[in-house]
């Protein structure tokens, strides 16, 4: 089994919704995003996937993110806009545009602060 990560991050905004702390009110984080893919097979040139493609597929989805207070985009509009809700977000957005009989998203890990992380995957 081959795993390849690629790392990428977003500034954005959200406010916890029937949250009993400080995080209900609006606040912003700095948004760390680890993306892994997995293969099972090498094609003729010993690659799994180019990382381009992962690196490519995974920033439109960011894109989307990016800059925007979450509460007001879907799907947080309604689904509460925690660590929890964004990796697995992540990972079914970036998995419709990357999975493939050769490869798949496996986990994301998505990081709200440089020490508090959240990792999601359907394994």
């Amino acid at each position: 089994m081959f795993v390849l990560k690629i790392v990428t991050d977003f500034g954005a905004a959200h406010s916890l919704r029937d949250y009993p702390g400080d995080c209900a009110r609006l606040h912003g984080h700095n948004w760390g995003v680890e993306m892994s893919v997995e293969a099972q097979e090498l094609d003729a040139n010993g690659i799994a996937i180019d990382f381009r493609v992962i690196k490519k597929q995974t920033k439109e989805v960011v894109k989307r993110l990016d800059h925007q207070y979450l509460n007001e985009i879907s799907p947080f509009d309604k689904l509460n806009p925690t660590a929890e809700n964004i990796a697995k977000y992540m990972y079914h957005e970036v998995g419709k545009l990357i999975n493939n009989q050769a490869v798949r998203v496996s986990e994301v890990i998505i990081w709200e602060t440089p020490r508090a992380s959240v990792a999601y995957s359907e394994q």
